[in-house]
């Protein structure tokens, strides 16, 4: 009987203390995840990287706004090199009236010596070809797993409907709220949202334009009327712009709750512009709303903070063991971000043999569209997206979801720095300077350019281009690479068609391709392996990432 009293006693015991030992747990789990964020970079730095966007990889976004309409004046006649047409307010208000920009704005909307400003193109602003439902389903159908728009660039010109500036698309212009209607849709369509920030130039750019005005004597201009104040937000002096781009941002935080924020210029660090502030904000919303959101990080905050996002790939290391994307256009050129009349698109193997690139090297890519002054797509830009989507919706196992493997690359392994291709302008004579350098030249890659990315037990290898010979060759995984503790390939499946033969010699792996390949561009290959496999360990120890200007 006793026995059986001390079993019972000793059993409540037990039960009791589990509950403690789990209700003590669950309460320090709880307070870790809803403890608030500070805004200092050390409270900040805590924050991780959700799996989510790790397993992303590629995503989607677009520079559009009231800019873009003076990519359709052809009586400017020059190339978008250098931010030319995104950012057309360096021509309105030049000295020279003789200017490209200048001369076709007063020819449209009179002088700005007599206060016709940059919100006489914004109040043109028409989106008659906006489609947002259109849109969303077209980023679905390219295989992008996150989408958005530039949600206010360099211009200081908001896509939402704001309460704190008239200077946006809900006042001023087409009178929407054209940043909602498409997050909206996007998450209709089960992606995750971006939303990109560009306004930290803003006050550097026009701040310099008011000097410039001033000590040429065009006193008449808008930008220094002070009553102009009201409606531009970013005038005013350097503490009025820092109240409002907090509050502009917050907004769009608050208003939108985007999964994704995305920094351009300088953001944070070089200028105290309150983005501790804004970060913090963003991270608390996360908390609150049970999100796990993430910031890319363009060089603004420092190392190991983020996503980082280099510049079509400027200045890039051939691996980078944090988390980085490229981001670049889907036109051709160097500075091809807003639309214009003489554009040319990429090609959708040049996109999809580049990302294997990426992916392989721990990165990914964020693709930048091209929409026309109207908001609606040329035709070459839908075929590029659903050219995309049609190889990842075979392939995509290669892509979504996998981690860099112990050997990254064979063939063309290091950065592939280049000024041609893709890159048409050397030179131009008005700056005086050359344009970024973009990488990698997807033109380069060929049949001896084999990418690897794994997953659990699965190695993926992408060989960038169709062999001759019906043969894919891979030099790395021949026997004298360990591929496993057993180092012993089970089988080989070529995603799209199945399972194919293969030859395992000491130097390399032979496959034997079928007569009917399922693509022209990259073939992929998902090998299983007996035992377990090699992976890469990935120890954040790059330190620098270059600050983009």
């Amino acid at each position: 009987m006793n026995k059986r009293i001390y079993s019972l006693l000793w059993l409540v015991l037990s039960l009791l203390w589990v509950t403690c030992t789990s209700t003590n747990n669950e309460v320090k789990t709880k307070e870790k995840l809803t403890a608030p964020y500070e805004a200092n970079w050390e409270s900040l730095r805590k924050h991780q990287t959700p799996e989510w966007a790790l397993d992303a990889k590629f995503g989607i976004y677009a520079s559009w706004g009231a800019y873009t309409q003076v990519g359709a004046w052809k009586d400017v006649n020059n190339i978008n090199w250098g931010n030319y047409y995104i950012t057309p307010y360096h021509g309105f208000y030049h000295s020279d009236p003789d200017e490209p920009r200048r001369k076709a704005f007063e020819k449209r909307y009179g002088s700005v010596l007599e206060g016709n400003g940059y919100k006489r193109l914004c109040e043109d602003f028409s989106v008659e070809g906006f489609d947002p439902v259109a849109w969303a389903a077209l980023v679905k159908k390219s295989g992008a797993k996150y989408a958005g728009i530039c949600t206010i660039h360099h211009d200081g010109y908001a896509m939402w409907d704001s309460e704190v500036t008239p200077h946006c698309a809900g006042k001023t212009g087409p009178k929407r709220d054209i940043l909602g209607e498409i997050l909206g849709e996007i998450k209709k369509q089960g992606l995750k949202t971006i939303a990109t920030f560009h306004h930290a130039r803003t006050y550097h750019q026009f701040t310099k334009h008011q000097n410039n005005l001033r000590k040429e004597g065009m006193n008449g201009a808008d930008l220094l009327d002070p009553n102009m104040e009201d409606y531009y937000w970013f005038l005013g002096g350097k503490e009025r712009f820092i109240k409002n781009r907090k509050a502009l941002t917050t907004e769009v935080i608050d208003k939108y709750k985007p999964d994704i924020l995305w920094f351009d210029g300088f953001s944070g660090g070089g200028d105290d512009f309150g983005t501790e502030e804004i970060l913090a904000h963003y991270f608390n919303m996360g908390l609150k709303e049970h999100k796990d959101v993430c910031v890319h990080n363009k060089g603004n905050f420092g190392t190991n903070f983020g996503i980082y996002s280099y510049e079509n790939g400027a200045h890039r290391p051939g691996f980078v063991d944090w988390p980085w994307e490229d981001d670049t256009p889907a036109a051709v050129a160097w500075c091809d971000w807003p639309w214009w009349y003489g554009i040319e698109y990429k090609k959708p193997r040049d996109i999809v043999v580049r990302l294997a690139d990426l992916v392989a090297r721990n990165g990914g890519l964020l693709l930048s569209l091209n929409l026309r002054p109207d908001g609606s797509f040329d035709q070459a830009q839908i075929d590029l997206l659903e050219g995309i989507g049609s190889w990842l919706n075979v392939n995509g196992e290669a892509i979504y979801g996998t981690r860099p493997w112990v050997v990254y690359a064979e063939g063309h392994v290091e950065p592939l720095f280049y000024q041609d291709a893709n890159c048409p302008i050397k030179h131009h004579t008005a700056y005086g300077k050359e344009a970024r350098p973009i990488q990698p030249d997807t033109k380069k890659f060929d049949a001896s350019d084999i990418r690897f990315t794994a997953r659990e037990n699965t190695l993926c290898t992408i060989q960038l281009d169709i062999p001759r010979g019906g043969k894919t060759v891979v030099k790395s995984l021949g026997t004298a690479t360990a591929v496993s503790d057993k180092n012993e390939i089970k089988s080989i499946e070529l995603m799209g068609y199945g399972r194919v033969d293969f030859t395992r010699e000491n130097s390399q792996l032979v496959i034997e391709l079928p007569k009917q390949l399922p693509n022209n561009w990259a073939l992929a290959f998902k090998i299983e392996v007996k035992g377990k496999w090699k992976q890469r360990v990935l120890e954040g120890k790059n330190k620098i990432i270059p600050m983009q200007s």
